[in-house]
């Protein structure tokens, strides 16, 4: 790469030389030090590359050789300057893009924020506004090491923390503590109440009086376990406040219905296409002239990419396009049996969305009617759930 720039720098020609003794002016030039590359045959002679300078060089060659030598191709900087000298504005132009674009490389135009989960970008860019980092911000007033410490003592929940600004982009990058593990405290009494109906299947009790047994039917609510523990004594029966612990699960039964319509819409693309175009120049939208998108249904996509010279910088321009597809609506009509898979996938994810990890599908009955307009579908889904949960002692003991 830096070759390449320092060759069109300097300006080189290719050129062609046929004759007799051209293998003797090809030693005659390394002789004098002249440089050669891409040297490849041609009808006749050969055909290289060589510097400007090289170039002026091979005049002794050419003479005790009696080579032909022709100019094929000239490029390079100096051919370039010299082919636009006399248009100024040009030149002026060019300077004025060059200093405009080392101006905007001096701000941040691009903040990234890797590696969150818990914390929220939006909190962590807030802040970081706060603390001077922002979009626009002159990069070499932000102060790194400062801001990841206020970052730190902000957010509690981030173990490691890096801030790097490359180019024209500012890099957060960041690891989030492990979560605190949620400690019970066992001193504190309290029951086991059931968190939805259903008919208990089983119960493993191990501090605590239970109050329901196997088959028994509970509410939302009930107490399943109570904390109210009866010990028998001298003195009579004497009650103990505990903290409670069992698992309870129970089988419920959850019912499902919807219809699948026989007759149903379907969006078909034409393949025809409108665009629109804007520009985002420093937050600000430039609308060019828009044209009436011309279909009647259409969806619309927008995509949106910021100029940049390399990943690591981005420029405060951004290119807007909106594209409208159009699509028509077409009715369509399934079979029975079309229907019936249909209605077997949206139960099953209906089951996969509602219905706990942890609970175990112990049967699902499916009954379908077929009617004149579509499927019509009850399904019953027997689950065993655990439905147990710590709260507060609210009865008092039994007299």
């Amino acid at each position: 790469m830096f070759l390449w720039l320092w060759k069109n720098i300097r300006g080189y020609v290719m050129i062609e030389v046929t004759g007799f003794s051209v293998e003797r002016f090809m030693n005659m030039a390394a002789r004098k030090g002249i440089y050669m590359w891409d040297v490849e045959r041609v009808p006749g002679g050969v055909a290289m590359r060589v510097s400007i300078k090289a170039f002026k060089s091979l005049g002794d060659c050419v003479l005790k050789t009696r080579c032909v030598v022709k100019i094929k191709e000239k490029s390079g900087l100096p051919f370039a300057l010299h082919r636009y000298r006399k248009r100024k504005v040009l030149f002026l132009g060019t300077l004025v893009m060059v200093a405009l674009v080392y101006y905007l490389s001096c701000f941040v135009w691009l903040i990234d924020v890797k590696g969150n989960s818990r914390v929220s970008r939006d909190q962590i860019l807030e802040y970081c506004q706060s603390q001077g980092l922002q979009i626009g911000a002159l990069k070499y007033k932000i102060d790194n090491k400062q801001l990841k410490t206020d970052i730190m003592g902000r957010f509690h929940d981030i173990s490691w923390l890096d801030i790097r600004i490359k180019g024209t982009r500012a890099q957060i990058s960041l690891v989030e503590s492990m979560p605190k593990p949620v400690i019970l405290d066992k001193s504190a009494p309290c029951d086991i109440v059931a968190t939805k109906d259903g008919l208990v299947t089983s119960i493993i009790t191990s501090a605590g009086q239970p109050k329901v047994k196997q088959n028994d039917v509970v509410k939302k609510g009930d107490v399943l376990v109570t904390g109210n523990v009866k010990a028998a004594s001298d003195n009579g029966d004497v009650y103990t406040a505990v903290h409670a612990s069992s698992e309870v699960w129970a089988k419920m039964y959850t019912e499902i219905a919807l219809e699948v319509p026989y007759e149903h819409e379907e969006k078909r693309y034409s393949g025809m296409e409108e665009s629109r175009l804007s520009v985002l120049v420093f937050g600000f939208e430039l609308k060019l002239p828009e044209k009436e998108v011309p279909f009647v249904s259409y969806d619309k996509a927008v995509r949106r990419d910021q100029l940049k010279f390399g990943e690591d910088y981005p420029l405060p321009v951004i290119l807007c396009k909106e594209t409208f597809k159009e699509f028509s609506l077409v009715k369509l009509k399934r079979t029975p049996e079309q229907a019936k898979d249909l209605a077997e996938k949206m139960i099953n994810a209906r089951i996969i969305r509602e219905f706990d990890f942890a609970a175990d599908i112990i049967d699902k009955s499916v009954a379908m009617e077929e009617t004149d307009t579509g499927l019509l579908v009850k399904a019953l889904i027997t689950t065993n759930e655990r439905i147990d949960a710590e709260s507060p002692i609210s009865s008092q003991p039994e007299a």
